[in-house]
């Protein structure tokens, strides 16, 4: 059983908004979730810390959304919820399905994202980190590093992206390349 009739009244938003997010956060285990939800500013992204919504002066609705997904996601982690199918309304269904398997579809990413063309997937129970870059797909050994989340910067010319572990930041040069993916 699933509690998003309650967190929904308790922070004052749909169900389908709590039931959308909860999708999202059970593919993860609870540790992500990107989302598109216009009662939400749209286009956003969770992951425990850090928030980014669509309206993104809106400060209230930013600690509204890392509200309900962190209680989201401590309900995943403390139960079976993970486990269980949840059935998104019918208009939220094929985003999800196309958002959620990006990278991989057989697969489910212990987090995974994107910006500005730039997609990644972290598969930690394969120590393997997937990255496709405007369509130029590479494969990365994490042996030894346990990734925890990311960090993307932009400038006018370029972009870069590193990873957070325990220890420390790795940029993609730091890892062993598995091999290249060809372009699809």
């Amino acid at each position: 059983m699933d509690n998003s009739k309650e967190i929904a009244a308790k922070y004052h938003v749909s169900e389908e908004t709590v039931k959308v997010l909860l999708y999202g956060l059970r593919l993860s285990g609870g540790t992500q979730v990107q989302f598109n939800i216009p009662e939400l500013g749209g286009m956003g992204q969770w992951q425990s810390g850090m928030v980014m919504i669509g309206d993104m002066f809106n400060s209230s609705l930013k600690d509204k959304v890392n509200q309900i997904c962190t209680e989201l996601a401590v309900w995943i982690r403390n139960s079976d919820a993970h486990a269980e199918t949840q059935i998104l309304p019918d208009h939220h269904r094929a985003t999800a399905d196309k958002s959620t398997t990006k990278a991989t579809p057989t697969r489910s990413a212990s987090f995974q994202g994107s910006q500005n063309g730039l997609h990644y997937a972290y598969y930690a129970s394969e120590n393997v980190l997937e990255i496709d870059d405007n369509g130029k797909k590479a494969k990365y050994d994490t042996t030894g590093y346990q990734l925890t989340g990311v960090q993307q910067s932009q400038d006018n010319s370029s972009q870069s992206v590193s990873f957070t572990h325990p220890g420390g930041t790795l940029r993609l040069k730091d890892l062993k390349k598995i091999k290249d993916v060809k372009k699809s």
